[in-house]
């Protein structure tokens, strides 16, 4: 397994991780993720909660299958992240285009509104994850420099947590709105 592979697992872990805990980490989330699903149409409304149910399962299986030290376990892991941020592109991409208004708690915490900013993450996240899936495949056989791993996947986990934070990053850099008495 390449460097690259290593580094797109740290990533993907991150920032799956950061979306498990933020949907289930703590009291209401998990309802609020739900509550914001609802809108988007995607399945029939009695299939909503065990929709969002299948979302946390699958994150949660693909971060083990990327730390598991397993090539076919990565692989798999790999392209289920592939498929799963494709899915969240194009279910966004629709929803965007409908003009819906909707909450995003693709992190749990999040009050902004989808938008295409948030289209084109999980489009470049499964682009990534795709290309991940490949390095693994073609890969060289062989134990890697373990110390070069460890970096390659913590400057993925770097990576994730930017990827994490970018709408407070970037909202630390919007003009401030003017305030009612100016």
């Amino acid at each position: 397994m390449n460097y690259f592979a290593y580094g797109v697992r740290g990533l993907l872990t991150f920032v799956l991780l950061v979306a498990v805990v933020g949907k289930v980490g703590r009291s209401g989330a998990f309802s609020a993720f739900v509550d914001s699903l609802r809108p988007l149409a995607a399945v029939p409304e009695p299939a909503v909660r065990a929709a969002a149910l299948a979302v946390v399962a699958v994150e949660s299986a693909v971060c083990l299958a990327l730390v598991w030290p397993y090539a076919p376990a990565t692989r798999a892991g790999l392209l289920a992240a592939t498929a799963l941020l494709a899915v969240f592109a194009v279910v966004l991409a629709r929803s965007v285009s409908q003009g819906t208004a909707v909450r995003c708690r693709c992190f749990g915490r999040s009050a902004a509104p989808l938008g295409r900013a948030h289209v084109v993450r999980n489009g470049l996240l499964a682009t990534v994850a795709g290309a991940g899936a490949a390095a693994v495949a073609t890969g060289p056989v062989g134990g890697p420099d373990l110390g070069a791993a460890a970096v390659a996947w913590c400057a993925g986990a770097v990576v994730g947590g930017l990827v994490t934070v970018a709408e407070d990053l970037v909202s630390l850099f919007r003009p401030a709105a003017p305030s009612l008495t100016e």
